[in-house]
């Protein structure tokens, strides 16, 4: 019987949604750590005619979704299960594995080829939310019945969706070449099967409202739904579709997507008229595990992690006058876990509560910022302070800072390049 490997990495939860799914389209599944020794070994690989990463907060999201756990060895085992002819169903957070890893969109050289940013509803010009989004969506086959393993139906799903960072973010050039290829299976519709790429027919903001993308050989396919989750809603499509798929053998149609190459691509950081970094004071657990996932691919380096406002002031508001304000309003440090630092005109300070502005020795030799193309936590954050403090707050940035240490300028070159720190289609990054 046709049997696959629910991998499961830490923070997945659901791995048994999933196995009822695959069971009840008549095949069998099999819960799987992502550290399995049979399969890194390659061992057990016989035993599976495909594997599923399914949904869950893998990592718990350190970094961005699923960037750790796309590091990890099983993910080069699944690289060589789908150039075998082998069927990987990543779902949720197991769609965003497939993103990181470079399966989706299937590149000959499997690089990173597009992301996956945080959710925007959005109706006409007018942003009415972001972040996590959990609803009931319509989805539509959008392709040709034969063009995967996945879409072999004609009936609208109906299912679940519960995610933060959902939106496809793709390049028009790639856009169109995936649109040609017939790789976007499924689009967000209404309940009469009118695609609609705005809030809230499309729930995140995914360009073209898209759904799902296979790979060009169609053994491949990333959802962002999740079509497990309800055993009476018709997601079930999409597994019965494996499963015919799977005992009729069919060819799919096959368009290179060629080799391509990714140029990392960053800017000098801005000048702000103050600068904020806070840092938390007991372990960071986001810190230590990226700093891990790069040692583990060879980098020698030590990494400290800090959230970062860069903030653009009104001309008459003083800076220092200003800090105070923002830090009596609470909303960017907790000074009960937080460190916080400040550069006012160049200079770096610890500030302290009931203390003010005092000197440090901190110092930043080599480090980068990383910022998400949409900057929402920077624009939330200008407007709720504005309102505290009566205005005088133009811009603020907001992002991660990471300082590098005990490592070389070719080895912090090398981590750019890894892409562990940002994904360059969803991200920007900025050196000093």
């Amino acid at each position: 019987m046709n049997k696959f490997a629910i991998i499961s990495f830490p923070g997945t939860n659901c791995e048994t949604e999933t196995v009822r799914a695959f069971k009840r389209a008549g095949m069998e599944a099999e819960i799987v750590l992502w550290n399995e020794k049979s399969i890194l070994d390659r061992s057990r690989v016989d035993e599976f005619v495909g594997y599923c990463i399914p949904g869950g907060f893998s990592y718990e999201d350190r970094g961005r979704s699923a960037v750790v756990a796309a590091q990890e060895p099983i993910t080069e085992i699944l690289k060589e299960e789908a150039d075998a002819g082998k069927v990987i169903l990543g779902i949720c957070n197991g769609a965003q594995v497939l993103v990181e890893t470079g399966l989706v969109p299937g590149f000959d050289n499997k690089t990173l080829g597009m992301g996956l940013g945080w959710n925007e509803m959005k109706i006409e010009q007018e942003v009415v939310d972001t972040g996590f989004r959990n609803q009931w969506i319509y989805l539509k086959n959008t392709a040709p019945k034969t063009r995967s393993a996945f879409n072999d139906f004609d009936e609208l799903i109906q299912t679940p969706i519960a995610n933060g960072e959902g939106r496809y973010v793709i390049e028009p050039e790639l856009l169109k070449q995936l649109e040609s290829n017939n790789q976007i299976l499924f689009k967000y519709c209404d309940a009469n099967g009118n695609v609609n790429a705005t809030y809230p027919i499309t729930p995140n903001g995914a360009v073209g409202g898209i759904a799902g993308i296979c790979n060009p050989a169609g053994n491949v396919m990333a959802i962002m739904p999740h079509p497990e989750r309800d055993p009476l809603s018709n997601g079930q499509l999409i597994f019965e579709s494996i499963k015919r798929y799977l005992d009729a053998k069919p060819q799919s149609a096959y368009q290179s997507l060629g080799i391509h190459q990714l140029n990392t691509t960053s800017a000098l950081k801005k000048q702000f008229d103050l600068e904020i970094y806070v840092r938390l004071i007991i372990t960071d657990n986001t810190e230590r595990t990226i700093e891990e996932t790069l040692i583990r691919k060879g980098f020698q380096l030590h990494l400290d992690r800090y959230e970062f406002f860069g903030i653009t002031l009104s001309p008459e508001v003083d800076p220092e006058e200003a800090l105070e304000k923002i830090m009596s309003a609470g909303e960017v440090a907790n000074f009960n876990k937080h460190l916080v630092y400040a550069k006012i005109r160049g200079t770096y300070f610890q500030y302290k509560v009931g203390e003010g502005l005092l000197g440090t020795d901190l110092n930043f030799t080599q480090s980068l910022l990383t910022t998400d193309d949409k900057n929402f936590m920077g624009l939330a954050k200008k407007q709720s302070l504005n309102v505290r403090m009566g205005g005088g707050i133009n811009a603020i940035d907001s992002g991660v800072f990471w300082n590098i240490t005990h490592a070389d300028s070719q080895t912090v070159e090398q981590v750019i390049a890894s892409h562990v720190l940002h994904n360059p289609y969803s991200m920007t990054l900025y050196t000093s």
